[in-house]
Formats: structure tokens, sequence, C-alpha cells
């Protein structure tokens, strides 16, 4: 199967990041929190994800399984 470009594209980039950082996962997300807080001042919206079921507080009940 061909390599697909823009995945090569991807790879290539985030190779990139991690060598900047050094390989570290710290460095690392200390970037993206300085980029994410860049894109913020300069009024770009992130995107957040909507609160999960637990978080909105609704309750799911079960039924205990039958005993065997």
């Amino acid at each position: 199967m061909p390599e697909n470009e823009i995945i090569k594209e991807i790879h290539r980039h985030r190779e990139e990041l991690a060598r900047r950082c050094d390989y570290d996962i710290h460095k690392l997300m200390a970037y993206y929190r300085e980029q994410e807080a860049g894109s913020e001042a300069a009024g770009r919206k992130l995107v957040s994800f909507a609160p999960s079921h637990a978080e909105a507080g609704s309750c799911i009940m079960r039924e205990d399984p039958p005993r065997l």
C-alpha cells in the first residue's frame, strides 16, 4: 500500500517537535500549553469536549447479573 503524503507530513512534523523538545514528554507538553495560551490570546477558539454523563449529573442504573 503506498504511503499517504499527508500521513508522512504528520509523522515528519511530530518527529521534529519531539526532537526540538529533546524527546522529553514534559517539555513537549509545556510547548503545547504555550501554543494553546498563544492561540487563546490571539482570539482563536479552541475545541473543548462536552462533559461526560457522569460530569453532567446523570444517573445510570444497572441490574446485577443473574446468579448462577
